[in-house]
């Protein structure tokens, strides 16, 4: 299955569990900086308050979930015919490019 972020193949549909990790991080930021603003606190403070610690904390086990679904749901699309594989990579042909 080829991604249409730079042409890699990937195992299954949507983000990575890394890029899932990363995206939520960036929203907590985001959120840390709204109400930073509107509490007058710095955003590192807001991330250290009771509320944004459990709500990273949680991000790990969301992102498995997420992962699962995609995971499923790939496997789901691929039973029924409505994805292809994408071809085991030939060795040969990385070696030919590379001289």
């Amino acid at each position: 299955m080829a991604d249409t972020n730079g042409g890699e193949t990937r195992e299954t549909l949507g983000m990575t569990e890394e890029e899932l990790q990363t995206y939520f991080e960036e929203l907590l930021r985001e959120q840390a900086e709204e109400v930073s603003e509107d509490e007058g606190t710095p955003p590192a403070k807001v991330l250290e308050s009771p509320g944004f610690v459990a709500a990273r904390a949680s991000m790990s086990y969301a992102v498995q979930l997420i992962a699962a679904n995609n995971a499923y749901i790939t496997r789901h699309l691929l039973d029924m015919g409505l994805l292809t594989e994408a071809p085991p990579a030939d060795p040969t042909e990385d070696e030919a490019n590379s001289v």
